[in-house]
């Protein structure tokens, strides 16, 4: 008579209601392993260098290369060798080739000095080839440390703009030794390119 009455009376028994707890459970439960997986892998960060830093580094190298190739085409198509080592070290999040990279601009200033190249394109070329290789190497430490998601333009241009700063001054003063110091000598120019080269090395790294 009872269930009769709550039948009625549009009540639920405690079975049914139990029931129902136990649908609203399974409805509302947590997310399968495959789900919270898939949301994990979502949430990791892109191990890559930022696209900003790429084209950055990969412009400068090129416009490095233009430079070069106007004092000689053997600097020229070295730094485009260059250019193209840095772009796979970029692709591959590689500090290794980026390394190569730069050896290969160093080798592209060696071959414009021994090939008697103006000392004006030298000295831009080494400014822009060394920006480069700064910002590409850069890009690769920022993947690695944030992720290619993470909102670093401000702090990429930043840095692009002081390594510039940085490469342009150390040029300059190279330039300025060569013309003060030397009457001329391609030899002694790339002298004085290499060793600004290293203090400019040095005071990126540092």
């Amino acid at each position: 008579m009872s269930d009769a009455r709550a039948a009625a009376s549009g009540g639920t028994t405690p079975d049914a209601d139990a029931a129902g707890d136990s649908e609203d459970g399974r409805d509302s439960g947590s997310e399968s392993p495959a789900d919270a997986e898939t949301t994990v892998d979502a949430a990791e960060p892109t191990e890559a260098p930022p696209r900003l830093s790429t084209g950055l580094a990969v412009g400068l190298g090129t416009v490095a290369a233009a430079f070069l190739a106007a004092g000689s085409p053997l600097s020229g198509a070295v730094a485009l060798l260059g250019v193209a080592v840095l772009l796979a070290s970029l692709a591959r999040a590689s500090t290794r080739l980026c390394g190569l990279a730069g050896g290969c601009f160093a080798l592209a200033l060696v071959a414009g000095g021994a090939t008697g190249a103006p000392v004006a394109p030298l000295v831009g070329g080494a400014v822009l080839a060394t920006s480069a290789w700064d910002v590409a190497d850069h890009g690769i430490g920022l993947g690695r440390h944030v992720g290619r998601e993470a909102r670093t333009s401000r702090n990429e241009l930043v840095h692009a703009a002081g390594s510039l700063a940085v490469t342009g001054t150390a040029g300059a003063l190279a330039f300025g030794g060569y013309l003060v110091a030397t009457g001329g000598q391609p030899t002694t120019a790339l002298v004085f390119l290499l060793l600004g080269g290293v203090l400019l090395l040095t005071a990126l790294r540092g």
